[in-house]
């Protein structure tokens, strides 16, 4: 009885060892081919090989435009006093740069302000004058001269007018279109420049543009070179030249 039983186990495990062999012989009647067509199936696709470059046109121009800020402040122990000499001051100061040419749209008020100076005693104990204030008063324009010839005889009349505040003079391009477009066509050539380098380095060669995008933080800067001073028997002042930045970035294919 025993005996039958034990035969009985060993059909059993017979059957499931061929069963075994049996799914490992499917398994490898696909063969190597079939397993690589499932790997690449299941494989993430190759990236596009390409080369990132930042080109960089820069280009100068000579001012044609100035700006300064000119101004009076008056000072007296009578604010009303303070404002009125001011007021009359700053009459002829204007008139003044609108007899140079200046247009009304070019002459802007930019400061007006009113502080007071606490005066101190002149000597120990002299209580009299210790409540004693100076008021001061100021009235300030922004000037935009568009003749950059004429900025050192308007510096010089502002002052023989009465301005005791002048600053700020500093020069510029009103348009400056024509330097943006020529400082961005040199950018895309010094990229095109530098992509073809990495290409011939690297043993590739250079595919169609795939993107581009401008870099943010062009700018026009005083250069460091000095220009010829202005003439005309003013005030002498140097404009210099202007320098334009542009960077822009291009992506290209790889072939």
């Amino acid at each position: 009885m025993s005996t039958r039983k034990v035969s009985y186990g060993l059909v059993v495990m017979v059957v499931v060892a061929a069963l075994t062999v049996g799914g490992l012989a499917v398994a490898l009647a696909g063969g190597p081919g079939n397993v690589q067509s499932a790997a690449a199936q299941t494989a993430p696709p190759t990236a596009a090989r390409s080369i990132t470059v930042v080109g960089t046109g820069k280009v100068s121009g000579k001012p044609d435009i100035a700006r300064v800020t000119v101004g009076i402040e008056t000072q007296a122990p009578s604010l009303q006093k303070a404002v009125d000499e001011n007021k009359a001051k700053m009459s002829v100061l204007l008139d003044t740069l609108k007899k140079l040419g200046l247009a009304d749209q070019d002459i802007r008020t930019s400061n007006y302000s009113v502080y007071t100076e606490r005066v101190s005693p002149p000597a120990p104990g002299a209580e009299a004058n210790a409540n004693q204030m100076i008021y001061h008063v100021t009235n300030q324009v922004d000037v935009t001269v568009r003749d950059v010839n004429q900025i050192g005889d308007v510096l010089d009349k502002a002052v023989a007018a009465g301005a005791n505040n002048i600053y700020g003079v500093n020069f510029s391009v009103e348009d400056t279109a024509k330097l943006e477009a020529d400082a961005r066509a040199k950018a895309v050539a010094d990229a095109r420049a530098r992509a073809e380098s990495l290409a011939q380095l690297n043993g590739v060669q250079l595919g169609e543009v795939l993107t581009v995008s401008e870099v943010v933080g062009g700018s026009a800067y005083p250069m460091s070179r000095a220009a010829e001073g202005l003439g005309g028997g003013g005030t002498p002042v140097q404009p210099g030249e202007l320098e334009m930045s542009f960077s822009i970035q291009i992506t290209y294919a790889v072939q």
